[in-house]
């Protein structure tokens, strides 16, 4: 194993034991696009999900939250193309069936299936293609069908989203695997977007449930695409045991390195989510620190990263730092301008408060980078934190205006 303690591997959400994964196309989409998916646990499994805090919440959402209070399920199903989102009754119908047909076909136990949607908003699903594409999908599950499945679950996004590790633990070898998608409508918290994580580690569901939420608020909730709040987003991790003894107890220093590979996995999904935002050209950090406290600091980093007007400046590769101070300045949190400093890249631009002389063309060359860190201190105590966001650019705007919900 390296440093970290454990090992970037191939196989995304079929890498631990026991998982099986496919990705068809039924028809939800146009010309033939992959657009639902399943991933399966062969034995019974631990459950633990997070989901959007919208209210206008989508059908499978309202279901699959529901479920997860239950400890336990066994299967996921995803559809893309369409969010069944403020679709009454007939929708909260849909989902149902949905999940019935996922636990007909693969002959589980009444409510251990889970499912989330994702597309537009406002439309019904075409039920028959898509139970259709759920007979089809269970009967091409296999332990290499990640990728098709992390395809499958796309919509604007450009690529595939998976990541899987491994470490030891107990003296045997213990996966985490990963996918995501999520290229617009990216805002805390979470964002239009769905991600089925998967391990062969045995953890009791309330354990899981706090190390999820964790990871969750780390990453996936430090991200801003376009300040858009999603019906639908959707964070599920099942557990199934299968690579340690029954009943096993991991140490704390087990534990520690099982949560600090799944803040690392949150954290490199959200990331390429990120940087795949529709029309993106630029990844963003925004730093914050010296906030009296991670609270203020958690909502300058937000008022920053959200800032159209920041966003813009830096699709044109312009060192408007003074954009900045003025986000964070509408932040609602108590500052004392006199103590800021504001740094782009390895450059001060700011401090205390007033301006410091840099070569603007040395600057210029900079915010052309692909990834730029943006970092603000606030000189008033030792709170920090950090959001991850990407430019605005004119193909966003092109493409969202055509956009249907």
């Amino acid at each position: 194993m390296n440093a970290l303690g454990f090992e970037r591997i191939l196989g995304g959400v079929c890498a631990p034991v026991g998982f099986l994964a496919a990705g068809v196309a039924c028809g939800i989409k146009d010309e033939g696009k992959p657009d639902l998916a399943i991933v399966y646990s062969e034995r019974p499994a631990t459950a633990a999900g997070v989901f959007t805090t919208n209210q206008m919440k989508a059908a499978p959402v309202m279901l699959s939250r529901e479920r997860v209070l239950g400890g336990s399920a066994q299967s996921v199903v995803v559809s893309s193309g369409n969010a069944n989102a403020m679709t009454g009754g007939r929708g909260v119908a849909d989902a149902l069936a949905m999940v019935d047909a996922v636990e007909k076909a693969l002959g589980i136990t009444s409510g251990q299936a889970l499912v989330a949607s994702t597309g537009h908003i406002g439309e019904y699903l075409p039920m028959e293609r898509v139970l259709s594409g759920i007979e089809q999908a269970t009967d091409e599950l296999s332990s290499g069908g990640n990728t098709d499945a992390a395809k499958a679950i796309m919509t604007t996004d450009t690529y595939p989203k998976e990541l899987a590790v491994e470490m030891l633990i107990a003296g045997r070898t213990v996966r985490l695997g990963a996918m995501a998608k999520g290229a617009g409508m990216i805002h805390p918290n979470m964002a239009t977007m769905i991600s089925v994580i998967t391990t062969d580690a045995n953890l009791t569901n309330e354990v899981m449930q706090h190390w999820l939420e964790q990871a969750v608020e780390w990453s996936f909730n430090r991200t801003s695409i376009d300040g858009d709040q999603s019906t639908n987003d959707t964070v599920v991790m099942l557990a199934n045991g299968a690579a340690l003894p029954e009943g096993y107890e991991m140490t704390r220093d087990e534990a520690e390195l099982f949560f600090e590979a799944l803040c690392w996995l949150t954290g490199h999904l959200a990331m390429a989510l990120v940087k795949d935002g529709e029309g993106a050209s630029k990844l963003m950090r925004v730093v914050v620190n010296g906030a009296r406290e991670n609270l203020d600091a958690i909502r300058v980093a937000h008022a920053i990263a959200n800032s159209t007007l920041v966003k813009c400046s830096f699709y044109g590769s312009q060192p408007n730092w003074g954009r900045i101070a003025a986000a964070a300045g509408s932040a609602g949190v108590p500052l004392d301008q006199s103590l800021v400093k504001i740094a782009l890249g390895e450059h001060t631009v700011a401090e205390n408060g007033v301006p410091v002389a840099f070569d603007e063309g040395e600057l210029r060359e900079i915010l052309k980078r692909d990834e730029i860190e943006i970092t603000v201190h606030l000189g008033l105590g030792e709170g920090s934190a950090y959001y991850l966001t990407c430019d605005l650019s004119a193909e966003y705007v092109e493409f969202n205006a055509g956009e249907k919900s």
